[in-house]
């Protein structure tokens, strides 16, 4: 019998251990008390991501969580940076790429600074000033980017991956550059300032506060800095329906990128309170998680050595299940070696399933990489807040490293199979194919 590393011990449950507070119009917070440091965590999401877009201008929530930071109505940038370091606080607000609906932040600091933090992160998230100046710098910023990209065999292999697999007005489809650069030149503070009004609210905020807050009335501080303010909580935008979608491949040629990226894919559905997603994830671990242990890998790396590194996984699985993905670097000789190389593997492997030894060694590294996760106060700030925003209860917390540790080999099979399908793979290859 393999040994168990996985041991849970005494520790009490957080179901226990945590404060739920819910506020009038559905926001909600989570306080963890853990004195072992002197130190707070505060983490949460409220709505303001892309898929909040009703016009398909996904730019504008980017761009609004983007200046969030940029001045406030009692901080201008350097003012905030300033406060930030005198204090040796961590402040950061972006859009969340695993919750397209939300925008997620982060403040990190002494547990003495909490008030100070609970007002900067009122200021920041409720009274952004979109300062013009600020504005073009910050669009002079993502042009670069987006220059950049055209050379990125990454990037640009990936976005005509979606480009296949997500219509026109999806928030899982990146738009091509040239259409990114003409909305982000368009966009006015006026346009910053309607969707702030339109979309940002404590009612849809789901936060948590993790540390040594014992003895500190931690609700109502939070409850009058971040809750009960702004939007009604409103419900995800209709979405554009997804295609069954057949196998196609798009090959993009880029001068001078003689390595080139490599990307296999299909719209996914699997969400984060799924029943099957412990198994489905124990699923791909045992195929593409790891590119020194898992199937790909070795197959494809170290068996016949046509990359240096393989993967595969489900891209987002909180608000809206991204797709599911192998991607991998390969020079262009090897090309069509590895991609056949990389069908003969997930063939082989939706055929057979996982080995029990294979699958026991993923059980184990997930239960315990996910309870060494919760052993710091971001880790359990991060898990609470996915876990809410999923419509989860905090026993999932408890629960779930010992659900991977149950999961049979048949239910991860099964998983497998429902989660994956060969036959709709879209395939994006990006460098210098030619010459």
């Amino acid at each position: 019998m393999t040994k168990r590393l996985f041991d849970p011990g005494d520790r009490m449950p957080f179901a226990e251990r945590v404060a739920l507070h819910a506020f009038d119009g559905g926001g909600r917070l989570a306080v963890v008390t853990n004195s072992h440091a002197p130190t707070v965590t505060i983490a949460g999401m409220l709505q303001g991501g892309p898929a909040m877009a009703t016009d398909g201008r996904f730019a504008v929530p980017s761009m609004t969580a983007a200046m969030l930071e940029r001045g406030t109505a009692e901080f201008s940038r350097m003012a905030l940076a300033r406060e930030l370091e005198d204090h040796g606080l961590q402040l950061d607000v972006r859009s969340s790429s695993s919750a397209p609906a939300s925008v997620s932040f982060s403040l990190q600091g002494l547990a003495e600074e909490l008030p100070r933090m609970a007002g900067i992160l009122a200021s920041v998230l409720r009274r952004p000033m979109f300062p013009d100046d600020e504005l073009e710098k910050v669009k002079e910023r993502i042009l670069g980017v987006l220059q950049h990209e055209r050379q990125d065999t990454s990037a640009t292999a990936f976005g005509q991956l979606t480009r296949m697999l997500y219509p026109a007005g999806h928030p899982h489809r990146r738009r091509e550059i040239e259409i990114r650069e003409d909305e982000v030149r368009a966009i006015t503070r006026e346009d910053l300032e309607l969707f702030h009004a339109g979309c940002y609210g404590g009612r849809s905020l789901v936060c948590a506060v993790v540390g040594d807050v014992e003895g500190l009335d931690v609700d109502t501080l939070f409850g009058d800095a971040l809750f009960g303010w702004g939007a009604e909580a409103t419900a995800l935008p209709a979405l554009p329906e997804i295609a069954a979608g057949v196998p196609s491949r798009i090959d993009t040629e880029i001068s001078d990128r003689p390595n080139l990226d490599l990307f296999l894919g299909h719209a996914g559905h699997l969400g984060f309170g799924d029943d099957d997603y412990p198994a489905a994830q124990l699923a791909n671990s045992c195929l593409g998680q790891s590119t020194l242990t898992s199937r790909l890998g070795v197959a494809v790396r170290d068996e016949a050595g046509l990359t240096y590194g393989i993967n595969s996984g489900f891209m987002g699985t909180l608000q809206i299940p991204g797709p599911w993905v192998i991607s991998l670097g390969v020079a262009p000789h090897n090309l069509e070696m590895a991609l056949a190389l990389c069908r003969e593997v997930l063939d082989d492997f939706l055929a057979t399933g996982p080995g029990e030894d294979e699958l026991e060694d993923e059980r184990q590294a997930w239960a315990g990489g996910y309870q060494v996760g919760l052993a710091t106060n971001v880790g359990v700030a991060v898990e609470l807040v996915k876990t809410l925003l999923a419509g989860q209860d905090i026993s999932r917390m408890d629960r779930f490293p010992k659900e991977l540790l149950a999961v049979t080999r048949d239910e991860v099979t099964e998983a497998l199979r429902r989660h994956i399908d060969p036959k709709r793979l879209a395939v994006s290859v990006a460098g210098t194919l030619t010459g």
